[in-house]
Order: structure tokens, then C-alpha cells, then sequence
């Protein structure tokens, strides 16, 4: 259900249910990996949502979405203007292209993170290629973007003082799956996220539960008013239409 005629979705498909038990979007070679190794899949239920998987391969809609591929940026990006530029220039090459550099610095500004480093932008500009490889819109990840820079707001009021830099990176990246949940109607289920994110970090188990206490934490309050839904969106989007069309380069 949209909450703006401009455009930004805001399904409200059963919130209070684990964010986990979506339909899920899923990269081809992810899911074929998975069930190689299945010791996690039984934490997860299905309820009747649908799932999609990142492809590998280029999609048409991958490229139109994404009009700017390609993992050198050099000239493209005047990284003293940008929230953040100075340090996320070093990790320019896990984009999946130039409009993700954009988005991710106009998201860490909307949800008013102290301090990035490292691995916190590669991370999360990893997460960005996830839901560009599952085929999402460009405008589909600024709604995303838009709810989860809200979201971490409440979070960090609470647990701020205790979470370090990868911490804030994770804690990010959780709120991105949790919004991405409730804005879709297809969605990419928690162990791809594992898989792809979160592997090396923690077990799958842990991240179910950190996502669920993130949701207790937002009292499973995902729905945001319309107004500031609309401002945050609107500041994604604008990032898209100021990026020129560019050639794919060297990915």
C-alpha cells in the first residue's frame, strides 16, 4: 500500500509476524549454493509471501536500474561533497555502481550515523548489490533506504553507546532486510542475506535473533508517517536524477 502518490512503498503485510518468514528473492547461484549446506533452512517458515533470488547474470532491468555500472569511479565522484566521501572513496570499488555510492551516503546522512569506516562501507554497499542483483527497481531501494533510516534512529537511542563500527554497519544492514520486508511483496528470505552479508560474522541463528529483537526495539512498528516517508524518499530519488547516464566500466 503506497503511501505517497510519488510513489514510495509501504506494504503493510503483517508486520508483527518474523520478519524472517517472508517470500523470498534469491541470487540463482545463492539459493544452489544453499542447498548444498542446509544446517540453517529449518529456522526459517514459510508464510505465503513470494521469494526471489539475486541473479548473477545481467538483467535488462538490472541495467536500467542501474545506469551507471561499474567499479572505477575515477573523475565520476567529487567524494569532498558527498557525507562521508573522504573514507567510503577507499571502498568505491564494492559498488555496484555509481548511483549505490550516492544512495548509500544520502542514506547514512538521512539516518544520522556518527561514524562509518572500512568495512562498514563495504559491507553495506554489499547489501545494496544484493538487492540489485534480486532485480529491485531503483526507486523499490530508495523506499528501502528511506524506512530503515528511520528505523535506526529508535535503535540507536537505545543501544548507541554499545555498538562499534561494524556493529552500526550490521545493525544497518538488519534494518535494511526488515524494511525491505515489509515494503515488498517479494522478498529475499534471511539465510541469502546470511549467505551473501553476514557468513564470516555471525551464525545464521544469531542473525534471526538480532532481527528479531531489532523488531521489538521498533515495536514492530514499521509503517512510518507519511510526511517523513515522502521527505526521505524524495531525498533518495533526487540522488538518481542528478547521476548522468554512464557507460559500464571495468566490473
Amino acid at each position: 500500500m503506497s503511501m505517497s502518490p510519488q510513489g514510495p512503498s509501504d506494504h503493510g503485510a503483517s508486520p508483527v509476524a518474523s520478519p524472517i518468514s517472508s517470500h523470498n528473492k534469491t541470487p540463482d547461484k545463492a539459493s544452489q549454493e544453499h542447498k548444498a549446506s542446509e544446517e540453517h533452512s529449518d529456522s526459517e517458515s514459510t508464510v505465503g509471501r513470494t521469494t526471489v533470488a539475486p541473479s548473477l547474470h545481467e538483467s535488462s532491468s538490472g541495467v536500467s536500474s542501474c545506469r551507471s555500472r561499474g567499479r572505477r569511479f575515477e573523475g565520476s565522484v567529487d567524494w569532498g561533497r558527498i557525507h562521508f566521501g573522504e573514507k567510503m572513496q577507499h571502498y568505491a570499488r564494492y559498488a555496484h555502481c555509481l548511483e549505490d555510492i550516492h544512495l548509500l551516503s544520502t542514506f547514512l546522512d538521512l539516518a544520522k550515523v556518527p561514524e562509518m569506516h572500512g568495512d562498514g562501507f563495504k559491507v553495506l554497499l554489499h547489501t545494496l548489490k544484493l538487492l540489485r542483483l534480486c532485480d529491485y527497481s531503483a526507486e523499490d531501494i530508495c523506499s528501502v533506504l528511506a524506512h530503515a533510516s528511520e528505523y535506526f534512529g529508535d535503535v540507536h537511542d537505545i543501544c548507541g553507546t554499545q555498538m562499534g563500527n561494524r556493529e552500526v554497519a550490521n545493525v544497518l544492514t538488519s534494518l535494511l532486510y526488515i524494511a525491505h520486508c515489509f515494503v515488498h511483496d517479494e522478498t529475499c528470505p534471511l539465510h541469502i542475506w546470511h549467505q551473501y552479508l553476514f557468513r564470516k560474522y555471525c551464525p545464521l541463528k544469531t542473525l534471526n535473533a538480532a532481527v528479531m529483537r531489532l523488531m521489538e526495539i521498533l515495536q514492530y512498528r514499521l509503517r512510518l508517517e507519511p510526511t517523513d516517508l515522502a521527505e526521505r524518499y524524495t531525498r533518495l530519488t533526487t540522488v538518481l536524477l542528478q547521476q548522468p547516464t554512464q557507460a559500464a566500466v571495468g566490473f
